[in-house]
């Protein structure tokens, strides 16, 4: 983190100053100090460093050597911190139960952990920007993943892999067992509510705080769920055939993202939208995406004991809600108190994908959020 290279490279830097009080500087004297690989230290510190000088390629009087080397010694400490453009994540796959699942990760992982759970139909794309500025801001452990058959990962055949949401919380499950996290915080967005709350119901003990954006437990959020015989809910009892026929065909009918066929009310960007269409468009993962909408109606059922739940675990609470989303609207946030009174809640003048349209005012809630809560996170 920022503060720590600092604070190491005072060390080296008045090691510079030693060296200037000792000898008379020359140029070949100074040559030896350049040459020194303080770059390859800062790197290991995961530091950047822009440039390395190892000779003077010109010859001036002895002594501007001094005033050389003062300059220098500051255009050291200067490199030897991070840099604010470093981008502190990397990628990989997770060999999970037969799959390999795609991740995003940066920041230390002695420091508290905070998993990022996606939403539909995205993936972990769409934490890029707040998770690198956690990382490089917040003294946190970031790490995110693309469910079965999203963004990056596998995509068995729905005959092969169930898509339902048991299912995807076990692979989640799978893959943090995997990479050794056992004690975390939660971030969670639409689809990744009803997989965070089931790792919460598996492994409550796991659990140090809870961030949820636009995504519901409470009915209050959710309008086109409301009423027991539209449509959604009867779907959800009895599969239409025609639902998923409408789904397949909007899915079929994404167009590449340019100029011309621009339809982004999220403000999500092309990149995501890119993404997004490209996932949905391999063969068959229509048939596990409509499996797994219509298997949505077993989270609503579970909206009582997830609200118990929240309740019991008495954990840190934050709600971030774009006001503009109109499929999860701002009900659901206030809804949140119902169950955690100790719930921050933020209302965002942003869409269903805050973290893509907003993503500065995002980490800068999640980052005081953290902050605040830092003794709970351990």
């Amino acid at each position: 983190m920022g503060g720590k290279a600092k604070g190491m490279a005072c060390p080296r830097l008045k090691g510079v100053q030693r060296r200037l009080k000792k000898y008379r500087f020359t140029r070949a004297r100074a040559t030896r100090i350049l040459a020194t690989p303080w770059d390859q230290a800062a790197l290991s510190r995961g530091g950047h460093v822009a440039w390395r000088c190892h000779a003077l390629p010109f010859r001036m009087p002895d002594g501007d050597y001094m005033r050389l080397a003062v300059l220098l010694s500051f255009l050291l400490l200067c490199a030897l911190a991070p840099s604010s453009q470093a981008t502190p994540l990397h990628e990989g796959w997770q060999p999970v139960d037969g799959l390999q699942i795609f991740y995003r990760e940066g920041g230390n992982p002695d420091d508290p952990t905070v998993v990022f759970l996606h939403g539909n139909p995205l993936s972990s794309l769409m934490y890029v920007d707040v998770m690198e500025t956690l990382a490089r801001t917040g003294h946190v452990h970031v790490i995110a993943m693309d469910y079965p058959s999203f963004g990056y990962s596998d995509a068995p055949d729905h005959q092969r892999y169930a898509y339902t949401f048991d299912h995807l919380a076990q692979t989640v499950d799978g893959f943090l067992k995997a990479r050794h996290i056992t004690r975390y915080s939660l971030y969670m967005q639409d689809y990744g509510v009803p997989v965070g709350f089931r790792l919460m119901t598996m492994h409550p003990d796991s659990i140090a705080a809870v961030m949820v954006q636009n995504g519901v437990i409470h009915l209050d959020g959710f309008p086109s769920a409301q009423d027991p015989q539209g449509e959604l809910r009867q779907h959800w009892e009895h599969r239409n055939a025609a639902v998923d026929s409408r789904r397949a065909a909007y899915v079929r009918s994404l167009p590449y993202p340019s100029a011309a066929d621009r339809d982004d009310e999220d403000h999500a960007g092309p990149d995501a939208l890119m993404q997004m269409t490209a996932a949905a468009q391999r063969p068959g993962i229509i048939d596990a995406r409509n499996d797994l909408w219509f298997d949505y109606g077993n989270n609503v059922k579970r909206y009582p004991a997830w609200q118990s739940l929240l309740k019991r675990l008495n954990v840190p609470v934050l709600v971030l809600w774009g006001n503009k989303d109109q499929f999860f609207t701002t009900p659901g946030a206030f809804a949140y108190k119902r169950d955690a009174p100790q719930a921050e809640i933020h209302i965002l003048d942003s869409t269903h994908f805050a973290t893509l349209d907003a993503p500065d005012t995002v980490a800068g809630l999640v980052n005081e959020f953290l902050a605040a809560h830092r003794d709970a996170l351990k």
